[in-house]
């Protein structure tokens, strides 16, 4: 008895004539199948599907909403998407009003997937609270200056710049647009094979099943490839996949004879192929163990190229670049290389297919780390050898997946992974190439492989990359990267990036955040001193300075911030014409926290000795402005550093009184204990101490109002941190220098702080040595000897060696005795020739 189906069959897509929706034509088709296997469609009847797209504007982007429709609706192939992507342009122009068939003028780049926050520019913090008036703490952060309001749109390179929220829709477009580059290629696979065969037809399946029984190979490989025919119309699909023995017989003969014929592998390969491009069917071709076999088969493919190269002396790129010439008539092939060449080709279609079904199984985390552990990563580098641009695609793409992982990464580092990308870039695909830039974008998170590309010359290279705009966002990522090596930095400055980073900042218009790699790069890049310099050549900084004061873009006043950091006063010097305006900006009321952060960064970077400061103090009320801000919780901690460096600047010889009357002074040290944690806020805190010792008017303040200021400094010349040491004992010694009351003081609790464990010792009572030596103190237990036999004034504790008492020292009523004068001259030197007595003196107090 005839067996009756339905079945649905697509027809015509069209946009539907009023609203925004796109309308799917089917049919219904009643089917029966007869007891021959020929099939007769009994009755017919239409339908219509709408898939309405209401959300569709001007900024939508259309690939990615074609790809959503195509996954969600499956009454369109994804072979439609360009006619749907059409459809789709069509009702974007009419809902706007515009040409109903124009297209984007273009697209944007994609991102790379692996990039984490650390690939973003590095922006300011989030600042909680934003000054709004002169003297009053900010409240919340406010909107952006007018100044930047009425910008135009966004451009780089005369193109739209990628907003930073479609960056993933852009890479969406490219993986569609890469999922279809390879479907073609498979195709084009299938077409190569099917050449060698007639028609395959259904009714005729028992018929190619038994061919897989024969006992001859051609008969085998016919029968494999007619398979294979039906395979790649997915209507056949329910008819085949429910055959009680079709696919464990294929995966038999895989096993049993795909090491014996290149074409049976492929043909049956592919099968399996087209079945893994569902994800419902992964199970099955998993159950069938297709996977393990594929494996294992790519191996027995390399190992034949490695086997082949050793003993003829010949590689699979050699031959190809001998074919590429015989095709310019400059060489002629020998017969020997042309069944080489057909060789390496039947290899390079059977490996494609191979591992764009591994791609297409990797889907699942668990089936990804069986590959692993079966060497797929060392497989795929491999695969970078041959010449094959569609196959190199392919396994760029496949090992970018992969290299997200910390494991599969060591093994690409292994197989010198970046030796054998460099020779891609560049190329003349720019498929390829994207496809390599990527893949070297996610290594490049790696500190080791970063050194690996900068030592095969990649900056140079990437640097010519910069202004191709579909390269862009990569490339500048890529770079970035690197850029953040300090050891690197300079490099930069011998290659043509920062003339084209200038150019690309200039042309940028309004907000730098819709280019983040861009203005990460010039972050990084301006840190160091010398392409500090070669930004600021010419008129190039009067041109930045004025872009940002009209774009009030944060983003841009953080690399002028970077500038200001910079040691040499000529590019301080530079800032001398803009600071007043810089004031102004900074006291704007609508100013917003970010912005205000790196305005009053700058400011705080400018020591320029010859400046005017007391005339920019008195006219702008800056200290009693400052005065709110440096409250402790009266703004986040970014803002407090940065005004206390700025008190620190403005500090001279004519502001000192002004400082003073201000309450800075006190309100900077009750702020140091307040931070006494945080290293940074010590350290700035400690310099603008050093600054206010400069000058009479604050020194004095200081170390009357806050007399415990002293013992702070010679805490903190044991503090961890060298450089809070360093600026501890310099603000120590302006002191010592000026007050000699302060001078005798500071040089006993000096004496204190370094020797402490010592006099701890010799500060304990007869009756209580004989205690401290019966318990354990200071890391030394009951049985620790002390030891005198030195003879040199010296005596030693266990392992440590202290100073002996002035008692053991002496032999005449505490003089020195015979033989001592080196170690009399050597304490002379040491605490500036003051004697016994006045040293005695600073242990009372």
């Amino acid at each position: 008895m005839a067996e009756v189906k339905k079945k649905i069959k697509p027809g015509a897509i069209e946009a539907h004539p009023e609203e925004l929706a796109i309308v799917v034509h089917y049919e219904v088709q009643e089917v029966s199948t007869q007891s021959d296997g020929s099939q007769k469609v009994i009755s017919k009847e239409p339908g219509e599907k709408k898939i309405s797209v209401k959300s569709l504007s001007e900024k939508t982007n259309v690939p990615l909403l074609a790809t959503e429709i195509i996954e969600k609706c499956k009454l369109i192939h994804p072979s439609k998407a360009g006619q749907v992507e059409e459809l789709l342009y069509q009702l974007q122009g009419r809902g706007g009003g515009g040409d109903a068939k124009a297209k984007p003028a273009a697209k944007p780049a994609a991102a790379s997937p692996a990039k984490p926050a650390a690939a973003a520019p590095p922006p300011p913090s989030n600042v909680a609270q934003s000054p709004q008036k002169p003297g009053q703490p900010p409240s919340t952060p406010s909107k952006k200056p007018p100044a930047a309001a009425g910008a135009p749109a966004p451009m780089l390179n005369g193109k739209p710049a990628p907003k930073a929220q479609s960056r993933l829709d852009a890479e969406a477009e490219e993986r569609a647009d890469l999922q279809a580059r390879r479907q073609a290629q498979a195709m084009q696979i299938f077409k190569m094979q099917q050449k060698q065969y007639e028609q395959a037809y259904m009714n005729k399946l028992d018929e190619y099943i038994e061919g897989l029984y024969e006992e001859e190979m051609p008969k085998k490989v016919r029968a494999t490839g007619m398979i294979a025919q039906l395979f790649r119309n997915t209507e056949n699909f329910e008819v085949l996949l429910s055959h009680e023995t079709l696919m464990q017989t294929l995966s038999r003969v895989l096993r049993e004879d795909g090491k014996r014929s290149i074409d049976l592998c492929t043909n049956i390969i592919s099968v399996f192929f087209s079945v893994s491009n569902f994800t419902q069917f992964h199970g099955l071709i998993m159950q069938n163990q297709v996977g393990a076999l594929t494996m294992d088969l790519i191996d027995l493919e390399i190992k034949r190229t490695e086997h082949r190269a050793s003993e003829e002396n010949i590689s699979p790129a050699m031959v190809a670049q001998k074919a590429l010439e015989a095709s310019q008539g400059q060489v002629t092939l020998s017969e020997r290389e042309k069944k080489l060449l057909a060789l390496i080709q039947k290899q390079d279609r059977l490996l494609y297919i191979a591992f764009y079904m591994l791609l297409n199984l990797s889907e699942d985390i668990e089936v990804e780390r069986k590959m692993k552990k079966k060497n797929i990563v060392v497989y795929l580098v491999k695969m970078l050898e041959r010449s094959n641009v569609e196959l190199l695609i392919l396994a760029t793409t496949f090992l970018k997946k992969l290299s997200i992982y910390k494991e599969n990464k060591e093994t690409m580092s292994s197989c010198k992974i970046v030796e054998k990308l460099m020779k891609f870039v560049p190329v003349l695909n720019d498929v390829l190439l994207m496809s390599v830039l990527r893949l070297l974008h996610n290594l490049s998170f790696d500190h080791g492989l970063r050194d690996d590309m900068v030592k095969h010359g990649l900056i140079p290279k990437a640097v010519e990359l910069m202004m191709v705009p579909r390269f862009q966002p990569v490339v500048l990522g890529l770079l970035y990267h690197i850029s953040m090596e300090d050891k690197y930095k300079s490099l930069f400055t011998f290659t043509d990036c920062l003339n084209k980073m200038y150019d690309m900042l200039m042309r940028v218009q309004a907000d730098l955040r819709n280019t983040p790699e861009l203005i990460a790069l010039a972050v990084n890049l301006t840190q160091n001193p010398r392409n500090a310099e070669t930004m600021c050549e010419g008129d190039r900084f009067d041109k930045m300075m004025r872009r940002a004061f009209q774009t009030c873009d944060e983003l841009m006043f953080k690399v002028l911030r970077n500038l200001s950091q910079q040691e040499g006063i000529n590019i301080k010097r530079r800032f001398g014409p803009y600071v007043e305006q810089l004031v102004t900006l900074l006291r704007a009321p609508d100013i917003t926290a970010e912005l205000f952060v790196e305005v009053l960064g700058c400011l705080a970077n400018l020591y320029i000795p010859e400046f005017d400061f007391l005339g920019l103090v008195r006219k702008h009320d800056l200290l009693t402005f400052l005065a709110t801000y440096a409250q402790p919780g009266a703004v986040d901690d970014d803002i407090l550093l940065e005004v206390v460096m700025f008190v620190g600047v403005l500090c001279n010889e004519g502001t000192a009184p002004l400082i003073v009357s201000s309450g800075l002074v006190t309100t900077l040290f009750q702020l140091m204990g307040d931070k006494k944690e945080d290293d940074e806020f010590v350290l700035q805190i400690a310099f603008t101490f050093h600054k206010f010792l400069l000058h009479d008017e604050t020194r004095a303040s200081l170390l009357t109002n806050t007399q415990q200021v002293v013992f702070y400094l010679v805490d903190l010349l044991q503090d961890k941190n060298k450089e809070v040491r360093r600026v501890a004992d310099q603000c120590l010694d302006i002191i010592m220098d000026t007050d000699e009351e302060w001078a005798v003081q500071i040089r006993n609790l000096k004496f204190e702080s370094f020797n402490q464990e010592w006099l701890d010792v010799v500060s304990q009572p007869a009756g209580g040595m004989a205690a401290h030596a019966g318990r354990q103190r200071n890391g030394y237990d009951d049985e620790t000897e002390v030891d005198y036999s030195g003879g040199d004034g010296y005596y030693n504790i266990g392992d440590q060696r202290l100073v002996a008492d002035f008692d053991d020292l002496g032999t005449n009523g505490g003089t020195w005795g015979p033989g001592d004068e080196g170690l009399q001259g050597g304490y002379e030197g040491n605490y500036d020739g003051y004697d016994e007595e006045e040293l005695r003196q600073g242990y009372a107090m």
